[in-house]
């Protein structure tokens, strides 16, 4: 076997291919998997399905229609109101069809029992059929300006809901994002595992060659077969948390979960911008969330100079959406005492009626009714009703003050927090630049010297950990730097508490920090405190594994 071909940059294909044959298990379970056609996913796409399948957003915007519905609602209460009413009554048996009968002047005996002698008094109470037909009229002509009230209440409830959904649009998009580049990231590593799992196989293999020609100690052949062994549950570790990840984004997408997925966003080369306004953003002027990351100082700081409006607290959504709730608190309490007022309101009723079977239905038959009324009403005792009222609204109004004075303050510190860590993402960034091409190199030549008996095994553990930890450090800052410029792309509408620590949905990526450092646990015991092993603080791949995938 060509050993140049196995140690050079382009060995990655070689390498899984060799594992395949070294290892039916692994090659039975790659058979094993679904045949179904792999579909491409990029993050633009991803974003943009997340909308039309999110049930959040679209409860949000069922609150903006329900503000709508009962801005109407609060209209129609205070305003002219105009009914039409028909109603036709039958009359079974009545009192006055027979006082009709037994005290008319010349009664008819020969007339059926119901019949009853056309009169003014035997149309009115004695009629067998009566239709009526009718308009209603009524309108509140003194409310206290309870008009206006009524209107600006209902008004600012719609501007919470909407300012609701506003929040709900940006904090899926950053949700997407992050839960797509969880998934990239839990892929990458089960690459870097498998090509692991061949580096392993291969070293095994050579010890024991080197074993039977006597070169090297049984103890170097036992440790070579822990290391090998021990990196195919790691494999499987890592298999578990790419397909969980994966499973979860296509759940927030509504893609049947059954279905393959390729990624074709890399991170570093994700175009946030982009993405955004395939997603339906807007055009408010917000910073630029970048389109790539560059590999200098001056490229990746490409966040645009923050504007005042970008870290005032009043500009935040949640700000707003205090603010507007406040303002209905308050039109609560003023409805609350505007209840100890009088009301004066003005209603009329015109009425056509007329009696079928004894006159016809013409014109002249309509007989008119016409009333008008004025009504006040005066609450003189209510049994404390309207007392409580006023207390409630009063303590939601403190509530209410509260919160926003409270999330003024959270904003605040909110930016710094996400300044910060913008901050921090790009230098994290700056320092991975250039560190995994150096331990490959290192990596390639460790293994020619193994190979040939100059280095020892453990000097090629530590290169194969210092590798791990670079390619972890690298996908991990990649990831950190672009959520945090799209965190501060839609920092004025996400969340109270969104700015500041380790970004959102970071489930995949803190499982497989944990697995790499219980797998460095594992293998400290055995190298003898290594200079290969991670430092406190400083993530490692997920499958501990040193693969150089492409």
């Amino acid at each position: 076997m060509n050993h140049s071909a196995l140690t050079g940059r382009g060995s990655h294909t070689v390498l899984l291919l060799l594992a395949a044959a070294l290892h039916p298990a692994l090659a039975s379970a790659q058979q094993g998997r679904p045949t179904t056609p792999v579909r491409p996913l990029s993050l633009d796409e991803a974003i943009s399905l997340a909308e039309p399948a999110s049930i959040s957003v679209r409860q949000a915007q069922n609150g903006v229609t329900r503000a709508k519905g009962q801005y109407y609602q609060a209209r129609a209460s205070v305003s002219p109101q105009l009914n039409f009413t028909a109603n036709y009554q039958r009359l079974i048996e009545n009192q006055f069809a027979a006082v009709t009968r037994r005290f008319a002047p010349a009664p008819n005996p020969n007339a059926p029992p119901d019949t009853i002698p056309v009169s003014p008094i035997g149309l009115l109470f004695g009629a067998a059929n009566t239709v009526t037909l009718g308009l209603q009229f009524s309108q509140p002509i003194f409310l206290d300006n309870r008009f206006g009230l009524a209107r600006k209440v209902a008004r600012a409830n719609e501007s919470v809901a909407q300012l609701g959904l506003r929040t709900e649009r940006a904090q899926l998009r950053y949700q997407i994002a992050s839960a797509y580049f969880d998934a990239v990231i839990s892929e990458r590593f089960v690459q870097i595992a498998e090509s692991t799992v061949v580096q392993t196989e291969r070293t095994f293999r050579q010890t024991s060659l080197q074993r039977q020609v006597g070169t090297v100690a049984e103890y170097d052949v036992l440790r070579s077969r822990v290391a090998r062994d021990a990196q195919r549950p790691l494999l499987i570790q890592a298999q578990q948390i790419r397909d969980v990840a994966t499973l979860q984004l296509k759940q927030l997408l509504a893609l049947p979960l059954t279905d393959s997925i390729m990624f074709t966003t890399p991170i570093e080369d994700a175009d946030m911008d982009r993405a955004l306004n395939a997603s339906g953003l807007g055009d408010d002027a917000r910073p630029a969330a970048g389109s790539g990351l560059g590999t200098d100082a001056a490229s990746v700081s490409v966040l645009t100079r923050l504007q005042p409006r970008d870290t005032a607290a009043d500009s935040r959504t949640a700000i707003q959406q205090a603010r507007s709730n406040l303002e209905v608190q308050r039109g609560a309490l003023k409805n609350a005492t505007l209840q100890r007022l009088p009301s004066l309101t003005l209603s009329s009723a015109y009425q056509r009626t007329t009696y079928p079977g004894v006159l016809p239905f013409t014109l002249p038959n309509l007989f008119p009714n016409w009333t008008a009324a004025l009504g006040l009403s005066v609450p003189i005792w209510t049994s404390g009703r309207i007392t409580g009222e006023e207390i409630v609204a009063r303590a939601n109004v403190a509530d209410a003050e509260a919160t926003r004075d409270q999330g003024r303050r959270t904003a605040q510190l909110d930016v710094q927090l996400a300044l910060r860590s913008l901050e921090q993402a790009q230098a994290n960034w700056l320092a991975s630049i250039g560190t995994e091409e150096q331990a490959d190199k290192a990596l390639r030549i460790a293994d020619v010297r193994y190979v040939n008996g100059i280095s020892t095994q453990l000097e090629l553990s530590d290169i194969r950990n210092l590798l791990i930890q670079s390619q972890a450090n690298r996908l991990t800052a990649a990831r950190d730097l672009q959520l945090a410029r799209l965190r501060m792309t839609l920092l004025r509408d996400l969340p109270l508490g969104s700015g500041g620590g380790t970004p959102g949905g970071a489930g995949a990526a803190s499982q497989q920090q944990q697995q790499q450092q219980q797998q460095q646990q594992q293998q400290q015991p055995q190298q003898g405190g290594s200079p290969g092993a991670p430092r406190p603080g400083i993530s490692a791949s997920t499958t501990g594994t040193s693969g150089r995938p492409e």
